[in-house]
């Protein structure tokens, strides 16, 4: 691939000056978003480019900000591509005899299930609701002397904080 020849006007040379710096900065920027992707955090990147990490924030952002999202049709056959691997990695372990690996397997099984249109049992496997908890009576106003208080609490036989700190 030949060398492309040098701009010879001042207008020329500061358009190839400006996409270099262009292309640069698209380099760093996708660069700083793979490493974020990859797990690394912001503080990590910064200190391993040292750069601050107020600009790998910026950085990342104007990444984000640039990226266009996918259709949702292509963003669900990625996600069952993902979750099939998962899958595949999980019956492993359980075959080899992990039994730790029973949760994640259904786990996996479950968001497969979600992505295909399968709701079959989500009920069952749904968490059960919090009982519901009755309101307690209102709080006992103050009295001006809580030696009253303390005696009430105490004469009741609740344990309390209270009636620790008078036996002490």
């Amino acid at each position: 691939m030949p060398k492309e020849p040098k701009p010879t006007s001042e207008r020329a040379r500061k358009r190839d000056l400006g996409k270099t710096l262009r292309d640069l900065s698209t380099k760093r920027r996708e660069g700083y978003f793979d490493l974020l992707v990859s797990g690394y955090s912001i503080e990590q990147i910064a200190s391993a480019m040292k750069k601050s990490p107020a600009t790998v924030r910026r950085v990342i952002g104007q990444a984000l900000a640039k990226r266009q999202l996918d259709a949702p049709e292509d963003y669900a056959r990625l996600q069952v591509a993902r979750l099939t691997k998962a899958l595949r990695c999980a019956d492993e372990s359980l075959e080899e005899g992990d039994v730790k690996a029973i949760a994640p397997f259904l786990k996996v099984v479950r968001e497969l299930n979600l992505h295909h249109g399968v709701n079959v049992g989500s009920a069952r496997l749904a968490a059960p609701a919090p009982p519901e908890i009755a309101p307690r009576a209102l709080p006992l106003a103050l009295t001006h002397s809580p030696g009253v208080a303390v005696t009430e609490t105490v004469a009741e036989g609740e344990k309390s904080c209270t009636k620790a700190q008078l036996s002490s």
